[in-house]
């Protein structure tokens, strides 16, 4: 058994959301069907062992790329975690190996709204939608709003101080989780179709910080409220903490896009695509309850 008989692909997939993809696909087709591509196997040993082809997917490497994927028939590319010019021309260089291996189908983990977003590193995702399109590939756009894992970094300190702080206004984030998005691309990846389709894969609500402070002092039992800032008061606070300048702009940056609304965007997606729901944020909080009552570090 080798990558030639394999007709799901997979990138990125000893990151968490493409192993989880795996995992998801092995309920529904059969090992030697499922490519699973990282630039590091050995960390995929375990699904090799249940017959699942591993392979090296590297994208700056897109000639040895498209010899790998030769005889795919559907491609999940999986954006990757690094963000700028590099990552347009990665992503450019794994749609064009996609294109020249005869990938009949390609599914790619978008973001919301990404041709008009004030986040830059959102906008990147235009670049690949565009040049996927271009390429004349029948394709998926997955365009999935911020993880609710993100809120697990935030949720500790604040139950531990009383005080969810950001600089986010009354914005709304409709938050999905991993888990859902991982859902989500294992039925469009098994499943017929899916051709010229984008599909917004959040969570059920947009909820406010006001909604996250209610839901964390649930879930905790304790009282949590949420404290507004100004983007220089959310900057200073990061500073102080000790994050470097360019993080510390980064984070007020993503804040300042909720306040302006720029990640509400709902979908029905995950429950049109699986037939469930996803995941309230109530209950997310409910089944990470351990890790957000976990000890901080510091509290300040």
């Amino acid at each position: 058994m080798n990558e030639q008989s394999a007709t799901i692909a997979i990138t990125g997939a000893s990151g968490q959301l493409g192993r989880r993809v795996v995992e998801l696909l092995l309920e529904r087709v059969e090992p030697g069907r499922v490519l699973a591509l990282t630039r590091s196997p050995d960390k995929l040993a375990d699904l090799a062992a249940r017959g699942v082809c591993v392979a090296v997917g590297d994208f700056a490497q897109p000639e040895k790329l498209a010899e790998t994927l030769a005889g795919v028939e559907r491609l999940l590319l999986i954006s990757t975690d690094v963000t700028g010019d590099i990552r347009v021309q990665l992503h450019k260089n794994a749609v064009d190996a996609a294109a020249r291996a005869g990938v009949r189908h390609v599914t790619y983990t978008s973001a919301v709204d990404p041709h008009s977003s004030p986040l830059a590193f959102i906008r990147e995702h235009a670049e690949t939608e565009d040049a996927i399109q271009a390429s004349g590939l029948p394709y998926a756009f997955l365009r999935n709003n911020f993880y609710a894992e993100v809120l697990l970094r935030s949720g500790p300190q604040a139950i531990a101080t009383g005080e969810l702080r950001a600089a986010a206004g009354d914005g709304a984030v409709a938050w999905v989780a991993r888990e859902d998005c991982a859902r989500t691309a294992a039925a469009v990846l098994a499943t017929p179709g899916h051709d010229r389709v984008v599909y917004d894969v959040t969570g059920l609500a947009a909820v406010t910080y006001h909604d996250i402070a209610r839901e964390l002092a649930a879930v905790s039992g304790r009282p949590v409220c949420y404290v507004p800032l100004t983007a220089d008061e959310a900057r200073q606070g990061l500073l102080a903490a000790g994050l470097p300048a360019p993080l510390a702009e980064f984070l007020v940056g993503i804040d300042q896009a909720v306040a302006q609304g720029a990640l509400s965007v709902v979908g029905s997606a995950v429950r049109d695509l699986t037939g469930q729901p996803p995941a309230r944020i109530g209950d997310f909080f409910a089944q990470y309850r351990s890790a957000l009552l976990a000890p901080v570090s510091s509290v300040s």
